[in-house]
């Protein structure tokens, strides 16, 4: 029996100022066709309930969280629920000036993670809008200045592939952590221009698709400790490495090993094509509680207009999922 899972993540809301070709229209929220935002004060009532039930890491995400104008109020009101709760805040670092302050009051429960793919623009004639730019450069060093827990998050695909060795060099010469992940292949993609759905998505990410092994390879040689299981707050889904160098570390997902699934995914009728396995539960906005990247509409809870009593016993009905997983590869 596993431990119970303890994170969440919260797709705060779909809009972004990126158009990133390996991401959805809606960012990580589930539900095609459903844009916006959380209202704040829906979030926060089923915030307090997932609270109430165990979960105390939250990763917020979106679209692009900073975008959010309530954002400062909303971790003030995560931190306020106990001494216990932790915040880990996926960014591009859009408009991270105006939380600054309140990540440094809370440094010691924050981590930030800034989606960094590439170290120029344009990479192989694709765009890369989440690059190592002046801007972002210099809101890394006021993190680290600051002493804010920070990590570049690292996408690979077959056109960036060339710049990674040299984007995590210089990543660790800034002094942040990197989290290297393999593209996940699914059924919708914006594109390079042309917005990819279903088999032709599926053909798409097989195409964009790069392995990590000489990533893997070359980390190996140089850091100067290994470890084969290496997790920071969840140790679901995708099985993560982890390279060390002093007191950073460059954290490896490779969907290439397989993922972590419940008994219920077998009954799936997408289980012979899930790459992400039970990986977190997530709000998506649309108030839908469900499994961060599943397809099976049969666990996904809508909470919108519902008591407290229902919102918390779709928790529960959810984190069952996550009580008895397995690895299963993929071939």
């Amino acid at each position: 029996m596993s431990k119970r899972i303890n994170y969440i993540a919260i797709a705060l809301t779909t809009k972004c100022n990126c158009n990133c070709f390996y991401c959805k229209e809606t960012g990580e929220s589930i539900l095609p066709g459903i844009k916006g935002t959380w209202d704040f004060n829906d979030l926060k009532k089923v915030i307090s309930i997932a609270y109430s039930v165990g979960l105390t890491t939250f990763r917020i995400t979106g679209g692009e969280p900073t975008m959010v104008e309530y954002l400062p109020e909303l971790i003030t009101y995560i931190m306020s629920l106990g001494n216990d709760t932790k915040i880990r805040l996926n960014t591009n670092g859009y408009n991270m000036g105006y939380i600054l302050d309140i990540l440094g009051i809370y440094r010691e429960r924050i981590d930030v993670m800034i989606s960094v793919d590439s170290l120029h623009e344009y990479v192989n004639g694709v765009h890369y809008p989440k690059y190592l730019s002046s801007k972002t450069e210099s809101l890394t060093k006021e993190l680290v200045k600051r002493k804010i827990s920070t990590r570049f998050n690292i996408v690979v695909t077959k056109t960036n592939y060339s710049e990674v060795k040299s984007l995590i060099d210089k990543a660790l010469a800034l002094g942040v952590n990197v989290k290297i992940l393999d593209l996940i292949v699914r059924n919708e993609y914006l594109g390079n221009g042309k917005k990819f759905h279903d088999e032709d998505a599926v053909n798409f990410g097989q195409s964009m698709y790069q392995e990590l092994n000489e990533v893997k390879g070359y980390l190996e040689s140089v850091s100067t400790k290994s470890q084969e299981k290496h997790y920071v707050s969840n140790a679901n889904g995708i099985p993560m490495s982890g390279y060390f160098f002093g007191n950073q570390w460059v954290q490896v997902k490779d969907s290439s090993k397989g993922a972590m699934y419940a008994k219920e995914c077998k009954k799936c009728s997408y289980y012979d094509t899930c790459y992400e396995g039970v990986f977190s539960p997530l709000l998506s906005v649309g108030e839908i509680l469900h499994i961060s990247g599943c397809m099976n509409s049969s666990l996904y809870y809508q909470l919108k207009s519902k008591s407290e009593k229902e919102i918390r016993q779709s928790f529960e009905e959810l984190l069952k999922v996550f009580e008895s997983t397995e690895l299963r590869s993929i071939k």
